[in-house]
């Protein structure tokens, strides 16, 4: 293998490694939010059923209180909060999210360790080629989602803290380094 093709396939390795680190992460945030969705209805649930077992209070101090803490305005705004949140986890279906972004960083995690193969193993000419051209067509036909930029740059960070990748493009000789 030449050096060229080298840098080529390490750069393409860098590119997935980057990519299944971002998925790995936008899996993890999709997972925070179907919690917290979750978690808020069901706490407000819990309360809303046990309301009628609040304390009683007296006219007087019942009066006083700000009309948020009243039970019947409570219950019916806890219950829209609750209604909205579930409707929103519906709708948004975090947990869905959090399924495709680990799967498709999984597919990610495969193309890697396929040129890790490529790159470290014995190939006739024509039979890296054939590879290359294998992973390249695999990584073409994944049916990937976008990533919040965030998460991309947490991705790209974690793998430059490896230094075990040159440059990006260092493969093509005309380019001019900074």
């Amino acid at each position: 293998m030449n050096e060229s093709q080298k840098k080529m396939l390490l750069d393409w390795m860098r590119k997935v490694h980057q990519l299944e680190y971002a998925h790995r992460f936008e899996s993890i945030k999709w997972v925070k939010v179907h919690r917290w969705i979750g978690y808020g209805a069901f706490v407000l649930s819990i309360i809303i059923a046990f309301s009628f077992r609040f304390p009683e209070v007296d006219i007087k101090t019942f009066d006083n209180l700000p009309f948020f803490l009243k039970q019947n305005f409570f219950v019916a705004f806890a219950s829209t909060v609750v209604a909205l949140l579930t409707g929103f986890q519906t709708f948004l279906k975090p947990n869905e999210k959090a399924e495709q972004h680990k799967n498709t960083g999984s597919n990610y995690e495969k193309i890697r360790h396929r040129i890790e193969f490529i790159l470290t193993t014995k190939f006739t000419e024509s039979e890296r080629k054939n590879r290359i051209d294998l992973v390249k067509d695999e990584w073409e036909n994944l049916d990937a989602i976008n990533v919040s930029n965030k998460n991309f740059q947490k991705g790209k960070n974690k793998v430059k803290t490896f230094g075990k990748y040159p440059e990006e493009l260092a493969f093509l000789e005309d380019v001019e380094k900074e």
